[in-house]
């Protein structure tokens, strides 16, 4: 009888915070062609998803998992659960597929013994380098493998697996003898998995697959996905007239300052090994939760090298390095690997210092210290398998520190002519900035530098938690949008925006007009009924596809518009005003 394989279609997923664009992985289809083989029998075939935008296959995919995995597989008939593979060792044998009735992909489970009670963190994981299983003669308790058929009366099948990969190499010369993560033995619809980082990271867990049998035999893709998260971090400036250069990070609050970035936690609350429970939402997605009284944890994350390019601006620097201009010239750190961290409840800081170049080949510096950032905790809710970038903007309305005075204060110039008084000065105050954190499901940020039309996010911290939002007279958010003339000797920033809002001409309407020296206006205009408070971000438009809880705002953005948010707070008894410049591409 022809046989025909079920193609799995690998499923794109979404990650995006604090200002930048979503990273996608996976999103390919694969479809394996299997030799055709005896009538009935199950058989697997793997699918390894790595943090990449493509999955390995075949031999490729064996090679990640170590040539190993265990499967756990149940039918349901007349809505009872029976299990079929207990805790199965399927092993990868190089060519032969074919040679079975139980192997079509060179994946074998018939003849090896099966794990009842998991597996453990000692020397002698699964395999040994030949693929061949290492428990293959295991105590009374570990039954031989058997084949196993499709039973037609059977309403579905689930099946679903780990691999604890090439796990930690005991010495850092010598990985003959690797130390492994522990796996609880798998039960209908969870297991765990417990090691340190290095153990966890090597693993691999699988989606849970539902299969409906057919009277042609369907040979079962398992997709496995990485145990890690990846992490990293970008940086671009908009100050106008200034580059930015020598960037320093602080490992804490009250630590030093060096060249080397990282982000850090008020506490030791970020994950760097224990016991992780894997389940599976309505879709079939694995899920973990670790346990709240783990206590192998950290309290910043390093990104071990400085970063790694620097953008070379052609403004009269050609002898130094500066950053990135725009999100899509970001400088971008290292990609490090991290443990998920599903269920975080504690933001991320940053603080760094750095030096203000002019750009009008003087030559003239100013040193900035003590510059913040906070990444709010719904928006470092790691998972598995995902890649997430932060994405960090210096503007003229970043809150840093000159020597003792808070913020950057643009020197102005007034021409007045004395008549029996003193004469005066005037200057615009840029106010200090509490982070403001802009996301869109879907966007691409860090490429175009723009938001696509669509509903766009905010949410506000002041540095300890974040903020609710309140609309309307007396509330502390409101929308704007800014346009500009061509030719202006300014552009949209957070800075010339509050400099019209503060010393623009106003009309009835609520616009504010500020004409420049070239004679050109910028206009910003509130926007009436647009913004709207939120307590939760929907699953649709959530990062991970399931909704979140948080306080913030929303607005539908129109194509091709710049939006600008306003956030106001009291410092210090002293009423003062935030901005975010946010701009939609035309045509999207």
């Amino acid at each position: 009888m022809m046989k025909k394989n079920i193609f799995f279609a690998a499923v794109a997923l979404v990650a995006l915070v604090n200002c930048t664009s979503d990273e996608r992985i996976g999103g390919e289809a694969i479809s394996p062609d299997s030799p055709q083989v005896g009538q009935g029998a199950i058989v697997f075939s793997t699918v390894s998803k790595g943090i990449t935008r493509a999955g390995s296959t075949g031999a490729d995919a064996a090679e990640v998992l170590n040539k190993n995995f265990v499967v756990f597989g149940y039918k349901t008939v007349s809505s009872n659960p029976q299990t079929v593979f207990d805790n199965y060792q399927v092993n990868w044998v190089t060519n032969t597929a074919g040679t079975t009735e139980s192997n079509s992909a060179n994946w074998e489970y018939v003849g090896y013994r099966n794990l009842p009670f998991g597996t453990t963190t000692t020397s002698g994981g699964i395999l040994n380098t030949h693929g061949v299983a290492k428990n293959a003669t295991g105590s009374s308790t570990n039954v031989e493998q058997s084949i196993k058929y499709w039973d037609f009366s059977a309403s579905q099948y689930d099946f679903f697996a780990y691999s604890l990969g090439a796990g930690e190499a005991d010495d850092a010369d010598d990985d003959s003898d690797p130390q492994y993560a522990k796996a609880s033995a798998l039960s209908n619809s969870t297991y765990t998995l417990e090691g340190n980082a290095a153990q966890l990271g090597a693993c691999y867990i699988s989606n849970k697959k539902t299969v409906t049998p057919a009277l042609n035999a369907t040979q079962v893709d398992l997709e496995f996905r990485s145990f890690l998260t990846k992490i990293q971090l970008g940086f671009y400036e908009t100050i106008p007239g200034y580059s930015v250069k020598d960037v320093k990070f602080y490992p804490s609050a009250s630590g030093s300052s060096s060249a080397t970035p990282s982000l850090y936690a008020a506490s030791e609350v970020l994950p760097n090994g224990g016991k992780y429970t894997v389940t599976f939402d309505a879709n079939g997605k694995p899920q973990l939760a670790l346990a709240a009284s783990d206590p192998t944890k950290i309290s910043k994350i390093d990104f071990s090298a400085t970063l790694t390019n620097y953008a070379q601006k052609d403004y009269k620097e050609a002898s130094a390095n500066y950053l990135g201009r725009a999100s899509n010239a970001a400088t971008l750190t290292n990609t490090v690997n991290v443990l998920p961290n599903p269920s975080n409840e504690s933001a991320l800081n940053l603080k760094m210092d750095f030096t203000l170049v002019s750009r009008d080949g003087t030559g003239e510096t100013i040193n900035m210290t003590g510059a913040t950032a906070v990444i709010p905790a719904v928006y470092a809710q790691w998972k598995p398998n995902y890649k997430y970038t932060y994405i960090f903007k210096i503007s003229d309305n970043t809150n840093v520190q000159s020597g003792s005075i808070t913020g950057l204060y643009p020197i102005t110039f007034d021409a007045v002519v004395a008549d029996a008084q003193d004469g005066s000065q005037e200057t615009i105050t840029t106010v200090t900035n509490p982070s403001i954190t802009t996301y869109q499901k879907g966007s691409d940020y860090a490429t175009t530098n723009e938001y696509k039309a669509g509903t766009i996010y905010v949410v506000v911290s002041n540095g300890s938690e974040v903020q609710t939002l309140t609309l309307g007279d007396g509330g502390n958010a409101k929308l704007y949008t800014a346009t500009i003339e061509t030719g202006a000797a300014q552009g949209i920033t957070e800075a010339s925006v509050a400099n019209a809002l503060a010393q623009g001409t106003q009309d009835p309407t609520g616009t504010w007009t500020v004409t420049d020296a070239n004679g050109k206006k910028l206009t910003v205009t509130e926007v009436a009924s647009g913004l709207t408070a939120i307590t939760a971000i929907p699953a649709d438009d959530a990062p991970h596809g399931e909704a979140v809880n948080i306080n913030g705002a929303s607005f539908s953005a129109t194509a091709g518009k710049s939006y600008v948010f306003e956030y106001t707070y009291t410092e210090n008894l002293e009423t003062k005003k935030a901005y975010k410049v946010i701009k939609v591409a035309a045509g999207s």
